[in-house]
């Protein structure tokens, strides 16, 4: 089956999107899957593989011979579903444009199948604050939080949130942008003077903010895998210990041999481990996450918080999500095609129009027509 794999966007995660995809793509099997990969680019424009990608041949998104472009979002799918005959899209995007929806409607629309969850649950999740009200529903535990009432883009007073903040959940705290992620619009603030930064740095880009009580504890991550309704498996814990710098930051997070991340973590006994990963189906459930996810804690000695969930975790060779499958004796390209499995699982047998002899027989399945006039 042919498999389109979406790479960059217009998020500040978009080199990141790069690295996930070139692993992606080094490691999709060939056998199972003929590969377009398709820039988005930081404008906004698509450009799809004029051909599609065999192993061991590389992907160069800077490269635009071997690409179709620049198009519009519509006029690149149209082009993959009814020109390249792709069946099943693999979003490898991180952040805003990407992880957060905005994406995903519009497979949706199209009736594609797509790895990762639906339009409602990846803007949900990308939304922090959202997040947070579905998890408190849901009786999740989690640090507690100062919440402004005015908007980030409105002229804010720096020293009274500043107060306010100290009052409610006192210093050191996490301020967090709503809609950011991968510690992208995270910053630790103890002073009135780092909080005014922090607010100048985000105003105008992200329309709301908080900040979240320093949770002392050890910082884990869980992955997990399935369609919510479904049979889920939770992968092993990682276990997340900076060496260059005092928490989780993102230049920690991406830059090789900067954080030590163990599996299964160093100061969790197995009925720990447990309680985390049942954690971590509880939160996929909440969000009615589809494919995969994974959910960030720190396990402090009263049992774990939830600091969010992800709902398209990186897929770098540094990256969390292949270290827990790896320790789950899952291989990355075995993960991949178990994420396109699922996929074409939930297309096949649920809210999509597609018939399922057609997704049973392996033909790609039926879709609403995308050509002009429909």
């Amino acid at each position: 089956m042919d498999v389109a794999v979406l790479v960059g966007g217009r998020s500040p995660e978009h080199d990141v999107s790069l690295a996930s995809a070139a692993q992606v793509l080094q490691h999709l099997d060939r056998d199972r899957w003929r590969v377009w990969p398709v820039l988005l680019d930081r404008d906004g424009s698509w450009w799809p593989a004029r051909a599609p990608v065999a192993a061991g041949q590389p992907f160069s998104p800077r490269d635009r011979r071997g690409l179709l472009g620049p198009l519009r979002p519509g006029a690149a799918l149209d082009h993959l579903l009814d020109r390249a005959g792709v069946g099943v899209v693999f979003p490898v995007l991180h952040g805003p444009f990407g992880e957060d929806g905005t994406v995903q409607g519009m497979l949706e629309l199209c009736d594609v199948p797509f790895v990762g969850s639906g339009c409602a649950a990846s803007a949900v999740a990308m939304d922090k604050l959202r997040t947070r009200e579905v998890f408190a529903a849901a009786g999740v535990p989690l640090a507690d939080a100062y919440v402004p009432r005015r908007p980030l883009g409105a002229e804010v007073d720096v020293a009274s949130e500043y107060a306010a903040m100290c009052a409610a959940i006192g210093t050191p705290a996490f301020v967090k942008v709503d809609a950011s992620g991968s510690t992208v619009g995270v910053n630790r603030v103890t002073s009135e003077a780092e909080l005014g930064a922090f607010l100048g740095r985000f105003r105008g880009r992200f329309r709301r903010w908080f900040g979240e009580r320093a949770i002392a504890g050890e910082e884990i991550t869980v992955a997990v895998l399935g369609n919510s309704g479904e049979r889920l498996q939770a992968l092993p814990p990682v276990g997340i210990y900076p060496v260059v710098a005092s928490w989780f930051t993102h230049d920690a997070k991406y830059t090789p041999g900067a954080t030590e991340e163990v599996v299964p973590p160093r100061g969790l006994d197995s009925q720990q481990v447990a309680a985390v990963q049942a954690l971590a189906i509880r939160c996929h459930e909440a969000l009615v996450c589809d494919g995969m996810s994974r959910t960030d804690m720190i396990v402090t000695d009263d049992g774990p918080v939830v600091l969010e969930t992800n709902t398209l975790p990186g897929m770098t060779s540094n990256s969390l999500l292949p270290r827990a499958a790896a320790a789950a004796g899952l291989t990355f390209p075995r993960l991949l095609d178990r994420l396109l499995s699922l996929a074409l699982a939930r297309h096949a047998g649920g809210t999509a129009r597609t018939a399922a002899p057609a997704a049973e027989s392996g033909q790609p399945p039926v879709r609403a027509s995308t050509t002009e006039g429909s």
